[in-house]
């Protein structure tokens, strides 16, 4: 989000939530007490911002740490790496049609962002002084908890956004074949 997005936010919780921005578990915003005749003005405010993207729950609708952009205990960063995978993910009838999908990621193991219960987990580490994001899948805390497993080798940054794409096309081909 960027500084002009957040200013944006701040007036119109200002103008039409009691100046009250509250932060859910999943890491989405949320604007409380909006009066239900507001809701489409509101909406259309937050549009103008591109902060009204209809995500939740969908692949590009993660939890991440800070990483290192802002935690000194982080190994890897985890903003951009986010970033890359919803400019990758960026049709939402494709994400619709994957349906729920929860990606979680930390910048180490400290695990601030989840990662080992995510349907898809990815963990910065470093190796030699770079970036290497290791994969888990399987992961859940909604009916029953789980923690995901270890795909493989972990990945470079810049190969992150394809290894997920890859997960995501095996996943739906395997489905495919399944139900056939």
């Amino acid at each position: 989000m960027t500084s002009a997005q957040m200013a944006a936010l701040a007036t119109l919780a200002e103008e039409m939530s009691f100046g009250l921005i509250r932060v859910a578990h999943d890491q989405n915003l949320l604007l409380a007490d909006v009066r239900q005749q507001d809701l489409y003005a509101t909406w259309l405010a937050l549009r103008r911002e591109g902060l009204a993207t209809a995500n939740i729950g969908m692949l590009t609708d993660m939890i991440a740490c800070p990483g290192l952009d802002f935690c000194g205990l982080a190994n890897a960063g985890t903003i951009s790496v986010a970033r890359d995978i919803q400019q990758r993910f960026d049709d939402l009838d494709y994400l619709y049609d994957l349906g729920e999908i929860e990606i979680k990621m930390s910048g180490c193991m400290n695990a601030c962002g989840h990662h080992h219960v995510g349907h898809i987990g990815i963990l910065g580490v470093e190796k030699h002084g770079e970036e290497w994001y290791q994969i888990t899948l399987g992961g859940s805390v909604n009916g029953f908890t789980a923690l995901g497993e270890v795909i493989g080798p972990s990945v470079p940054q810049r190969a992150v956004p394809a290894t997920i794409e890859r997960i995501i096309e095996s996943t739906a081909n395997g489905a495919t074949k399944a139900s056939a």
